[in-house]
């Protein structure tokens, strides 16, 4: 993985959080406010739609973010950036593939499957 990714449990809330690099500090809200406890289920779909080429590209807004999906980048926007904070960045869709499994196995390890 090209990406230091840490998800941990915050002991006070007692839900899971997530850390990136600064780079793709935007995954930080598609993961926490759009994807949550959830799963990334159709986040992932529309990333391997792309990825196994059955589509070019594919657009998924949520409540915070909207991910644009090409094969090689993914531009993933946030909707109501903070004033002098980044309002989107890239990343490898493949990453973003890696980042939104690791969620999912995290979601698995703390719940259990099918959650």
């Amino acid at each position: 993985m090209k990406y230091k990714v840490e998800i941990y449990e915050d002991e006070e809330l007692g839900e899971l959080m997530i850390d990136v690099p600064e780079e793709i500090s935007i995954v930080v809200h598609l993961v926490l406010s759009d994807i949550q406890e959830d799963g990334s289920g159709l986040w992932l779909d529309i990333v391997n739609k792309v990825l196994s080429r059955e589509s070019f590209y594919e657009e998924l807004t949520g409540n915070a973010c909207t991910m644009e999906v090409k094969y090689d980048l993914t531009k993933i926007v946030l909707e109501f950036p903070t004033e002098g904070a980044p309002d989107h960045c890239f990343i490898e869709t493949e990453e973003l593939k890696k980042i939104f499994i690791l969620w999912d196995e995290a979601l698995d390890e703390k719940y259990g499957k099918n959650s």
